[in-house]
């Protein structure tokens, strides 16, 4: 008997030096919450995070492809420039060239977050994102 996969996920994928997440969901926004989610796991792991900050954030890009990159990025970027912690992600819209999102985070303190992996970038290497007749999957590797 086969396991039946939840209609949303992620799990991390084995690389030699680097790292991927694999991600689905239902739909093209879903998707990039759970790969959101697969980065944040891979940032702090299970450390809690309160949510007492907001950051809006919009990014266009050319394709979906490259707005998935742009997207785990931006979450990067937050993270290693203004020391924040993501703690959740709404993706309000997104479509082939746009994503509008927010995502609540808490500042960095060492006494609550254990930091897991220092992630580079969101990469094109090996990137895949499609929609199927069962949702929407992506694999996306991360330089470490």
């Amino acid at each position: 008997m086969q396991a039946v996969q939840p209609m949303s996920g992620f799990r991390l994928l084995e690389h030699t030096a680097d790292i991927g997440i694999e991600a689905w969901g239902p739909t093209q926004s879903n998707l990039f919450e759970q790969a959101a989610l697969g980065l944040r796991h891979l940032l702090v792991g299970t450390s809690q995070v309160t949510h007492n900050q907001q950051h809006q954030v919009h990014l266009d890009a050319e394709d979906a492809g490259e707005l998935l990159v742009a997207w785990l990025n931006e979450i990067i970027f937050l993270f290693e420039t203004q020391n924040l912690i993501p703690g959740e992600f709404r993706v309000e819209r997104t479509n082939e060239n746009e994503l509008r999102a927010v995502i609540h985070a808490e500042p960095y303190t060492p006494e609550r977050h254990v930091v897991e992996h220092q992630v580079k970038a969101a990469t094109y290497h090996q990137l895949s994102l499609e929609q199927g007749s069962d949702g929407w999957h992506a694999r996306i590797y991360l330089d470490l």
